[in-house]
């Protein structure tokens, strides 16, 4: 969580957004741990059995990282955050150069 909460700090200015899913606790576990670890980011629980989130993004394994720009259209997916870094900051500043022309 440390990673995430840095990720947010970081980009406070820019037009990002995280939000977390959670599809691995219980609910009660789920709760405590947005308390516990200061999540301050939107966090969702889409519950143990039921997972319509991760079937839609096809996710193969905890945790997984999509990053979807501001078209909706995926633009990376990835396990660990180094790509993810990358392409945020890379993704942000295409969106503030404006459109290719």
């Amino acid at each position: 969580m440390p990673h995430l909460q840095a990720l947010v700090e970081r980009h406070k200015d820019d037009e990002f957004v995280l939000i977390g899913i959670n599809a691995m606790d219980s609910p009660e576990a789920f709760r405590k741990g947005l308390e516990e670890y200061g999540v301050t980011w939107l966090s969702a629980y889409q519950g143990q059995a039921a997972t319509p989130i991760s079937n839609l993004y096809a996710v193969q394994g905890y945790p997984s990282y999509v990053l979807i720009d501001a078209q909706g259209k995926i633009q990376e997916r990835a396990h660990g955050t180094d790509v993810i870094d990358k392409r945020i900051v890379e993704l942000l500043k295409e969106a503030e150069e404006g459109p290719l022309k």
